[in-house]
């Protein structure tokens, strides 16, 4: 068959020598709008098949094997053709041009190919300048080719800006570590608590990630010189189509320009994504991972495991001296303030790991090993700038996102995906209702991929962003785990606590610092006066500048507002929860009915234990925040019954306010459907967007609420005896004199009703109490007979007597004081 043409120069001699045959004897019948289809066509497919990695490597397969389906000498010789960047003794050599590593791999003998075709198009089909079809079929071959060549050399980079895979195969011996500590890390969640690695196999993997994050480096130097270049070469294509013998439009030329720098400013954002996906493993591992270790340290444990160690110690005679030993070793437990601190400086860390980074990225200084002065930067500092931006934001909300998850909080993509339920009667919610926090809409990690992704080749399943996102949202899952199972009640309650300190400290200070330390880079990158020899250019295109404010809309701080609200919200659910285990301890106690005339001597010390965790969680607020301890002191105890109605409400006493006869028993039917319309509701559990105060009055209500509402789901569940039901009336009696001790009313604020809610919540306990009894006789009867004394006792009479003897059958003022002293800060 006939050979294929061997040069671009064949192809229009071929062209141009059918249009000299029409109107003669020997015309083929082609005029010249056919011609010069014809000749572009060809031109497109010459130059497509030196481009085409597949074509190439069938045609090196034919000559290999002997086939005759392609000529080996015609391959051969069209290739030796292709134009070629030559150096200044004429060799072709990419590196003899001042190509080499992977600027040497792109194929920018395409773009002279594509200038030579549309030089010898205007040579060969000479006209009118205003043939607007021939201006518009030249420019179409320009634009297709070209869009052929950004796609094929978007490939290349791409995949060359991967992360090495694995190390060099010299270093056996340390790959072998690295994987033993990669499978380390993929066991049970047990073995990675329970078991350390050795420290020279952490030294080594360490060394490992430092290697490879500078051979990175070294790779992402190549590709800027690489960008470096194919910039120039665009720009020298645009100037020779813009020429008068080829005669196409400026803006065309000019939109291949554009074309190019839009590829390296994605590389560019691209490389600064990574970066900010490696500094949240960074983060994780040496800030936040530092911090819940201390966490686990503190307390020697969990209590479950310290009860398990005290009772092999005391059934072991032999055991007694390791015992001793391990208790010797072990650090004491940190108090609310050293956890405090130690969130802080986990913050602090963290933020200096993202300077240093911000730094890195925006000075030029970092590369100023490359000597070659000739390389013109692509990218100029404010695209840089941008992208550091916005992955600066992007990296303090996954940093409040990553601290909700330690808290508890369950992992959420897009806080926006909210499901709301509003009440019928949210429209006469007055100014005293908990606030929302309205988050604005913030970018997606996903953003600087998208025109990545229009690359046929490419895919971001095992990509570097990827990889690194994952490991991050490993190492983080771990972390909870790590809490979950070995952090003691005490120590976690206090990390609850420090990261609601934490989140708040983040919300005042790390917008400010974040942009001080972009502008600080900036400002010393611009002091530095040597050429631009990067990637980074050395002044700031005027019409490129971004916004000085890294987060003008205050989308950090917002956040980390509701990361506060939210670990606030999980301290009061922790707490609410440890006092409700204490609460419905031994309730089925309560069932036992073997004696009917049985009366209760005292409080259940399980409500001590409820004031117990109440005040220790009053002690915590004020270490942070500051303020009064307490609402006010212990009011004295009514001696007359008339003033049981002030004290203790009506529903509790069934006695009309300000004394007087005996009501006809607890509210029931419709009076009672009557009383609950005009009762003050609050709900129990916080919601996901509300904005809690850490102040001790909401603190200390929201641990009521929880307490008492399991209190009495507990109680809906149980069936009592009248020693139960009795049991019940002098627990509330007592929890409800006490109450105004720790919470009050709070007009104006959203704890307006913080303590009425909660004495309605003790009202609604001993009514189920009241709906559960066995013998209903008993339900609204406060006067019991005391078979051994022979007298009538009132459950306020014992709740009295308790207060003045602490439960001790002796009595004194010792022993009561002692009690006020263990459930008060009276």
């Amino acid at each position: 068959g006939p050979l294929p043409p061997r040069s671009i120069a064949e192809i229009f001699e071929c062209a141009g020598t059918l249009l000299m045959l029409h109107g003669t004897a020997f015309s083929p019948e082609l005029d010249r709008s056919q011609c010069q289809k014809l000749a572009l066509s060809a031109c497109g497919q010459f130059l497509k098949e030196r481009l085409d990695p597949t074509t190439s490597s069938s045609n090196l397969a034919s000559e290999a094997s002997g086939t005759p389906g392609k000529n080996a000498t015609s391959t051969a010789s069209s290739v030796e053709t292709l134009p070629q960047r030559t150096g200044k003794d004429g060799n072709s050599d990419p590196k003899a041009s001042g190509l080499e590593g992977i600027a040497a791999e792109l194929p920018l003998s395409f773009l002279d190919g594509i200038l030579e075709s549309s030089t010898l198009f205007g040579v060969s089909f000479p006209g009118d300048p205003s043939d607007l079809a021939s201006r518009e079929l030249l420019g179409n071959f320009v634009k297709e080719n070209f869009d052929k060549f950004i796609i094929h050399v978007k490939t290349i980079l791409i995949r060359r800006s991967e992360p090495f895979a694995s190390p060099a195969p010299a270093e056996d011996e340390t790959v072998g570590d690295g994987n033993a500590a990669i499978a380390a890390n993929s066991n049970t969640n047990h073995h990675y608590r329970k078991h350390k690695h050795d420290e020279t196999k952490d030294t080594s993997h360490d060394r490992d990630e430092e290697e490879q994050e500078s051979k990175e480096d070294a790779n992402f130097l190549q590709i800027s010189l690489a960008l470096a270049h194919l910039l120039r070469s665009v720009r020298e294509l645009a100037s020779g189509l813009a020429l008068p013998e080829v005669g196409l439009d400026v803006s065309l030329a000019s939109t291949l320009v554009d074309q190019t720098v839009e590829l390296t400013e994605m590389l560019v954002r691209r490389r600064v994504v990574v970066k900010f996906y490696g500094l949240r493993e960074v983060v994780v591992k040496e800030c936040l991972g530092s911090l819940v270790r201390e966490v686990v340290k503190s307390g020697h444990g969990s209590e479950k495991e310290t009860k398990e160690e005290n009772d092999v110690d005391a059934t072991s005679p032999g055991n007694t001296e390791e015992g001793k030993g391990d208790e010797s070793d072990g650090e004491p437990s940190k108090t609310l303030a050293e956890m405090v601190q130690l969130a802080n400086v986990a913050l602090s860390d963290g933020l200096q790991m993202a300077d240093d980074l911000i730094r890195a990225t925006l000075q030029r200084s970092q590369l100023t090993g490359v000597n070659n002065a000739s390389v013109v930067a692509p990218v100029d500092s404010a695209v840089v700038k941008l992208a550091v931006q916005k992955n600066a934001r992007l990296f303090g909300v996954w940093l409040a996102t990553s601290l909700e998850q330690l808290v508890g909080c369950e992992p959420s993509e897009n806080d926006q995906v909210i499901l709301e339920i509003v009440d019928d009667d949210s429209e006469n919610d007055s100014s005293d209702k908990k606030k929302k926090i309205v988050l604005p809409k913030n970018e997606s990690d996903d953003d600087e991929f998208l025109s990545t992704s229009s690359s046929p080749s490419y895919s971001r399943k095992n990509s570097a962003e990827d990889i690194r996102k994952v490991e991050a949202s490993r190492l983080l899952a771990n972390l909870v785990v790590q809490l979950d199972d070995e952090a003691s009640d005490q120590a976690y309650s206090d990390f609850l606590l420090a990261v609601c300190e934490m989140c708040r400290l983040a919300e005042r200070s790390i917008a400010n610092t974040l942009n001080q330390s972009i502008q600080s880079a900036m400002d010393q990158e611009s002091r530095v006066a040597e050429s631009a020899n990067t990637l980074f250019a050395s002044s700031i295109n005027p019409h490129r500048k971004g916004k000085d404010v890294l987060d003008a809309d205050n989308i950090l701080a917002k956040r980390f507002q509701l990361a506060a609200s939210r670990a606030l919200a999980m301290y009061i659910m922790n707490r609410g929860a440890q006092a409700a285990s204490e609460l419905c301890a031994n309730i089925y106690d309560l069932s036992d009915a073997c004696d009917p005339y049985a009366i209760p001597s005292q409080p259940r010390d399980e409500c001590c234990k409820l004031f117990e965790i109440i005040k220790t969680s009053c002690v915590d607020c004020i270490s942070i925040v500051g303020g009064d301890l307490f609402v006010a002191p212990v009011s004295p105890f009514p001696d007359d019954d008339a003033l049981y109605g002030d004290v203790f409400g009506n529903r509790l006493t069934q006695h009309p306010a300000g004394g007087g006869a005996t009501s006809a028993g607890a509210p029931r039917g419709l009076q009672l459907d009557v009383e609950r319309m005009f009762i003050e509701k609050t709900p129990v559990l916080p919601h996901s967007l509300d904005e809690l105060n850490l102040t001790r009055n909401s603190v200390v209500s929201g641990i009521f609420r929880v307490a008492l509402a399991s209190f009495l789901e507990c109680a809906r569940s149980s069936i009592f005896s009248s020693l139960g039901y009795r049991q019940m009336k002098v627990d509330a009696i007592f929890v409800r004199y006490l109450m105004p001790h720790f919470v009050k009313d709070e007009f104006g604020t959203p704890d307006a009703n913080a303590c009425t809610c909660l004495f309605n919540t003790i009202d609604d306990i001993v009514l189920m109490a009241g709906q559960r009894c066995v013998d209903p006789e008993v339900v609204g009867d406060d006067e019991y007979y005391d078979a051994e004394k022979d007298e009538i006792v009132t459950p306020f009479a014992i709740v009295q007597q308790f207060l003045l003897t602490g439960g001790n059958n002796v009595g004194g003022d010792s022993a009561g004081d002692i009690l006020m002293k263990r459930i008060s800060f009276s």
